[in-house]
């Protein structure tokens, strides 16, 4: 890799913590001349404390913020001032992490004096980066970093975390590692072909490719469950006006974000919000009711409503008791009720089930007294569809939903808990150019003709698994995956 590394020979600074106005703030300063400028701007709060210069590894020490240009030298905040030495430091420089009072004018003017004493301002994930090209991380644990950071659900944050353990390195680093005793196996057979039986030499060749590529194949299969915590769990609650899909979305999401009134066609576009169900990040889209309008404005939701389905993970569909409904007459003379306002809904759901099998149905406003007999018929008429009846005013049934959301993420994969998990589309790609390389190869090796192409396409194969760890990547990627950092990380 052919990195221009001039920028560590500076000494960068940035805040840690995000703006505004908070208890505390920290500062991070890292760098060759890190050790020089603390001394110069840290001042002991008394004699049994050591300078910023003197200070060992992982020691920490209270004191007071200064600037040594100015002639007063009057302090700028009372600190701790945290010593993280190298090459055992985040970014394998010296580190000094100074711990300030939260203020907005007071992190300004320690960093104005840092700035004036000639370090430089950290740029987005340039101490991640620094980490990087000094080897303290690969580049799918730098990834992991920005992944943490970003995580909004448990199992999200989970997975960036083994993946920082390094979880996913360790297992490309093994296939790598067989792929190298393979390719050292074939250039064997190619160099010497007399000492190799054609035939046992082929099969053992085969077998050890055959391996591998289920290996890559399991890894790359794992991002059908990782991309729904990247990306997010989308559950699309959908159904008629005034079903009380709102107040579904609300219930789940745990306050009013959706607008709820009696009025029907409230909801014109889709509302969309971000929860944590289950430790699973979860998109949750509410809809326009779904009917024939004439209405420009609501026809463009029921359009949005329709395509939101063809994208969901999870389709929650909500049927609620019509408003002249009789629970009484229901009972007595079911022929006496008029389903007709149901009827092409049910169709719709029969060939929705037919299309995907991501469908709950919800029998919605559960506390009303036309519930029960509404649930009875939608089991007589929809057999095979799951079916929870929910109440926005008891809060009934929003367990079985939650864990029905839960049971659907979990069929999309079997990762254990301390498995790697693909999460990253650049990842995932890298994976699939690696499957391919390999099939071309036992194609190529079942042909038996041209033993120089398959080791091509073996090193091929061990290149693009490189990417994924940054052993052979181009500055322009490593670019662009730490611009998506924040600032001080």
């Amino acid at each position: 890799m052919n990195m221009d590394r001039a920028q560590l020979n500076e000494t960068i600074a940035a805040s840690a913590t995000p703006p505004g106005t908070s208890g505390v703030a920290l500062i991070r300063l890292s760098g060759p001349a890190s050790k020089a400028v603390a001394a110069a701007i840290f001042r002991p709060l008394s004699p049994r404390f050591p300078a910023a210069d003197a200070m060992p590894g992982y020691t920490c020490a209270p004191g007071w913020m200064i600037d040594p240009i100015s002639a007063t030298q009057v302090p700028l905040d009372q600190v701790v001032l945290t010593h993280f030495s190298a090459p055992h430091s985040f970014t394998g420089e010296d580190v000094y992490e100074i711990t300030c009072h939260g203020g907005t004018a007071v992190r300004q003017a320690i960093l104005d004096v840092l700035f004036r004493l000639g370090v430089q301002p950290a740029g987005p994930g340039e101490f991640t980066r620094r980490a990087f090209l000094n080897g303290k991380l690969d580049l799918a644990q730098a990834e992991a970093v920005m992944d943490l950071i970003a995580a909004t659900a448990g199992k999200r944050a989970q997975a960036a975390a083994r993946q920082l353990q390094g979880s996913l390195s360790g297992e490309v680093r093994a296939v790598r590692t067989d792929l190298y005793n393979l390719l050292a196996r074939l250039e064997l057979v190619l160099e010497y072909p007399e000492h190799e039986e054609s035939h046992d030499a082929q099969a053992d060749l085969s077998s050890g490719l055959a391996a591998v590529m289920a290996q890559v194949a399991a890894l790359a299969a794992s991002f059908r469950q990782g991309r729904l915590l990247s990306e997010g769990f989308t559950v699309v609650i959908v159904g008629r006006p005034n079903a009380g899909k709102s107040s579904l979305l609300n219930a789940l999401a745990g306050y009013d974000r959706a607008i709820v009134t009696p009025v029907a066609g409230t909801t014109r576009d889709t509302v969309e919000e971000l929860v944590d169900i289950g430790g699973i990040p979860v998109r949750l889209i509410d809809t326009a009711g779904l009917r024939d309008t004439s209405d420009l404005v609501e026809r463009i939701g029921v359009d949005r409503a329709r395509s939101a389905i063809l994208e969901a993970d999870l389709i929650l569909w909500l049927i609620s008791p019509p408003d002249d409904w009789s629970s009484e007459i229901f009972r007595l003379d079911q022929s006496r009720v008029d389903t007709s306002s149901l009827d092409e809904e049910l169709d719709e759901l029969r060939d929705l089930s037919e299309k995907t099998e991501a469908l709950l149905l919800v029998a919605g406003k559960d506390d009303l007294a036309a519930s029960a007999p509404l649930r009875e018929w939608l089991a007589s008429e929809l057999p095979d569809l799951p079916l929870v009846p929910f109440s926005a005013q008891t809060r009934e049934g929003l367990p079985a939903i939650r864990q029905a959301i839960v049971d659907r993420y979990d069929r999309a994969g079997n990762a254990q808990a301390d498995e790697a998990l693909v999460t990253s589309s650049r990842h995932k790609a890298c994976l699939d150019k690696t499957l391919y390389s390999l099939e071309a190869a036992a194609l190529e090796l079942e042909r038996g003709d041209l033993l120089d192409l398959v080791a091509a396409l073996v090193r091929s194969a061990l290149d693009n698994l490189a990417e994924i760890t940054g052993d052979l990547v181009s500055e322009t990627l490593i670019e662009t995956i730490f611009n998506r950092f924040c600032v001080g990380k």
